[in-house]
């Protein structure tokens, strides 16, 4: 698993370095380069494509959950815990006054990144986490690690929900509610329709086939975001499909892509006892 864990990895990076390029970038990650090459650059030309929204759909996630974190630390909050975090560059790019950063994903992952920043000597206030934030719980990992239960926090949990069971993410949901004080929570999620293949458009459907035969099958989606926040005692901040994201991020550019209109971004908060 880590290996293809890792694997993605190198590929949402790429896809998030090509932003870089463009005029004007949506957001700038110029720490993300230190792991990509050839090789990395190849896999990922291979996967854009076969799956060509999928560059899209990383980009635009990568700008609102930028633009939420750097809201929530100009708001005073100090602890930020990234589920999943693969090749994640916010804890270094993103350091506000003592913010500290949790970060959580296999040890192969960890251990690669942790000794690459450092040989770049790039510093982050960041504590790595190697394990299964499902299996291990996230609660018990973080309690080894530090983590102030009592402290605003904010949580972002990027490209994950998609490849869990639904139990999975609702039990993850759960315990951060049930244990944490004060939290906002971001994540992406897949429209319920599109793994049931009843969106109505060939094209996803097709697209799904194909992605699903070549890298790992998407297993879960939600049809409604705020119905689940409420069924869990949460509240919904924001809900946008990525194809509205798109048009608020690059106005003058057509949508190419129908897939990013069943494809989400949220943000939930716990609401206080």
């Amino acid at each position: 698993m880590s290996k293809n864990v890792t694997g993605t990895a190198f590929v949402v990076a790429e896809f998030r370095a090509e932003e870089n390029e463009e005029t004007p970038p949506l957001y700038t990650d110029n720490l993300v380069k230190i792991w990509l090459n050839e090789e990395t650059r190849k896999i990922a030309n291979e996967i854009a494509h076969n799956s060509p929204a999928a560059k899209e759909m990383i980009k635009l996630r990568t700008k609102y959950f930028d633009d939420v974190l750097s809201n929530q630390i100009l708001a005073g909050c100090k602890q930020v815990v990234i589920l999943g975090s693969g090749l994640d560059t916010r804890a270094a790019r993103m350091n506000g006054e003592g913010v500290n950063y949790w970060e959580i994903d296999d040890r192969t992952t960890l251990q690669l990144k942790e000794s690459t920043l450092k040989a770049n000597k790039v510093r982050a206030n960041v504590r790595y986490i190697p394990g299964d934030y499902v299996q291990d719980g996230l609660i018990a990992l973080l309690r080894q690690s530090e983590f102030d239960f009592e402290q605003p926090t904010y949580f972002l949990w990027e490209g994950n929900t998609t490849l869990l069971a639904k139990k999975d993410v609702i039990f993850v949901l759960e315990q951060i509610r049930d244990n944490v004080t004060s939290f906002k929570l971001s994540f992406d999620y897949m429209s319920e329709q599109v793994i049931a293949r009843t969106t109505g458009y060939q094209d996803i459907n097709d697209y799904i086939d194909k992605y699903e035969s070549m890298y790992t099958p998407w297993i879960t989606g939600f049809e409604n975001i705020e119905t689940l926040a409420k069924d869990l005692n949460l509240k919904t901040i924001d809900n946008f499909s990525t194809a509205e994201l798109h048009q608020q991020y690059r106005p003058q550019r057509s949508l190419e892509f129908n897939l990013l209109k069943f494809y989400f971004v949220c943000t939930l908060e716990g609401i206080e006892a």
